[in-house]
């Protein structure tokens, strides 16, 4: 189920990702965020991460990670999408989110939740697995836009 899983979800980011550039999606009144796109890299917690989010339409983002975890010489490669709420919360911006993790080393692995802030530069993750037996991992680190 997954062979079928993984190109169908490829299929529809990408076919989104064209429908963005025509002028089906177009409005002439769009609001332009200062937010567009986020780079982010973690070295804190165990393991370093380098992360891209792509700001698709107002506050849906597409997102990727890549996680190194060197206790197993392993690669992690998580993609997903994420919600920024519209509204801060004191100085903090609040999302939501979830995706699919996957492993060099053993392939698919598990979707997962998301949720996290940004603050000035800094950002914080919590990323919940829809797994049995596999304990929340954690992000902070450095978000830069551009």
């Amino acid at each position: 189920m997954a062979k079928k899983l993984i190109p169908g979800i490829l299929i529809c980011a990408f076919s989104f990702w064209l429908l963005q550039g025509t002028s089906v999606l177009a409005s002439p009144h769009r609001h332009h965020s200062p937010r567009r796109n986020f780079i982010t890299f973690s070295w804190f917690f165990k393991p370093a991460s380098l992360g891209l989010k792509i700001r698709l339409i107002d506050n849906f983002y597409a997102t990727t990670n890549l996680d190194y975890r060197r206790s197993t010489n392993d690669l992690e490669w998580q993609v997903g999408s994420i919600y920024l709420l519209p509204r801060k919360i004191l100085l903090f911006n609040f999302y939501l989110g979830g995706g699919y993790q996957f492993s060099r080393n053993t392939g698919y692995q598990f979707p997962y939740l998301t949720f996290g802030t940004n603050f000035f530069f800094l950002y914080s993750e919590v990323i919940y697995p829809l797994e049995t037996r596999i304990d929340p991992k954690y992000r902070f680190g450095l978000s830069f836009r551009f």
